[in-house]
């Protein structure tokens, strides 16, 4: 007789055994608690006729958590974590598992979350099992990408997947708490004239509010210096922090029509992208990769002014992601389209077309220069309406320069 160890994690290695897992996340008060009974079966045949069994099993905790613990019906389970710092623990079985035969363990963890936003990610490795997802009823759920069953009760509302649904892709979750909203707002002068800023947000988040109404109050008239043209859009301008569902999985959406919706957790970068769309809206980009190039630019020119390291950072994940993603793509961009909502399946064309855009427009205004870009953009906002081949034209006319290999190249 002999010991048998099982030093790899769940469905990896040792593909003869079974491991099934229930799970329930259940969101409450700043906390998701999670609980999962999990059942591992050795079917490994090279422990038959007690040649040996398994004692353990190695499963993976991928986000932070607290109050770990773990126990099966008559005791505690010990668990300890990986010694190499990987993202999973060693259940230390109170039995010996022979083959044919079965143990169940349960672990129960929390997840920390905002007061009003539970963000968090259900990722499961099993080979069976379902998952539960309970929400009160005063949260706002934002579920995308995975098929499930719904279930009303008096209080909460209960999601059930199948565990398969999470093999390949994490599933996100965004949970919002129903609270009032207020508004915090100022006038500033743009372009010669007053432009009323307001930021619509849930109540007790003042000092994001604030903070967002700060950074765009110094934001636009940056955009507008690097622009050349003065504020476009309308003389109300409202931001409204938004759940997952409002900006169609993304981390920011402006609507061309004086409204962005944007994240809680979205930072800097997305606010001026987002506010920068409100001149790429108004030149009427008849493609995609006009209005995400000329956007990304932008919002590169003025991270450059505020936050030079940031900038830095920004264009070298996008130029990387460009790179490493032209070979496998390599999809022309007049071609490039994204879908109405973000889906995790379709991240990486998404990603691409982004990065692509990005490197394009950014060559053009290597080449251009920066004051004859300026003029460019002035035409292309007097166009009324601009398709491809009136971009080639004004950029040519304005910088005497011959772009036709290039935007065959990329266009």
């Amino acid at each position: 007789m002999f010991f048998v160890l099982a030093t790899s994690t769940a469905c990896a290695e040792w593909e003869q055994n079974e491991v099934e897992v229930n799970s329930v996340y259940e969101v409450g008060p700043e906390v998701v608690h999670v609980t999962k009974e999990i059942t591992f079966t050795n079917k490994d045949a090279n422990t038959r006729y007690w040649q040996g069994f398994y004692s353990s099993l190695n499963y993976p905790l991928f986000q932070d958590h607290s109050n770990l613990s773990s126990y099966d019906d008559s005791s505690e389970v010990r668990l300890k974590r990986a010694e190499n710092g990987g993202n999973y623990y060693m259940f230390a079985f109170n039995e010996n598992v022979w083959y044919g035969d079965s143990y169940t363990f349960t672990l129960e963890y929390d997840v920390q979350t905002d007061p009003i936003y539970a963000t968090f990610t259900i990722g499961e490795q099993s080979d069976s099992g379902n998952v539960k997802l309970i929400v009160p009823d005063n949260y706002e759920a934002c579920l995308a990408d995975v098929s499930y069953a719904k279930e009303n009760l008096n209080d909460r509302v209960v999601y059930t997947f199948g565990n398969e649904s999470f093999q390949e892709f994490p599933l996100r979750i965004d949970c919002v708490k129903t609270v009032d909203r207020v508004v915090a707002s100022e006038v500033i002068s743009l372009g010669g004239r007053n432009v009323n800023i307001s930021v619509e947000y849930r109540k007790g988040n003042d000092e994001w509010a604030q903070e967002v109404l700060d950074k765009t109050v110094t934001y636009l008239p940056l955009l507008e210096d690097v622009w050349g043209v003065p504020f476009p859009g309308n003389s109300d301008l409202i931001i409204r922090e938004s759940s997952v569902a409002e900006t169609k999985g993304y981390h920011g959406f402006n609507y061309g029509n004086g409204t962005i919706s944007l994240l809680h957790s979205a930072g800097d970068r997305v606010l001026i992208h987002e506010l920068s769309h409100s001149w790429t809206h108004a030149c009427n980009f008849e493609q995609l990769w006009m209005h995400e190039g000329y956007a990304n630019l932008y919002t590169f020119l003025v991270l450059k002014q505020i936050n030079p390291k940031k900038a830095l950072a920004m264009k070298s994940e996008l130029e990387e992601d460009y790179d490493k993603k032209e070979q496998h793509f390599a999809q022309a961009l007049d071609g490039w389209s994204i879908p109405d909502e973000y889906s995790t399946s379709g991240s990486e064309m998404i990603g691409y077309g982004y990065s692509k855009s990005f490197v394009f427009v950014s060559d053009i205004y290597e080449k251009v220069g920066f004051e004859r870009m300026q003029i460019a953009n002035r035409k292309l906002l007097a166009s009324g309406n601009v398709d491809t081949s009136d971009h080639i034209s004004i950029i040519e006319s304005i910088s005497g320069k011959d772009f036709d290999q290039m935007y065959s190249n990329f266009v």
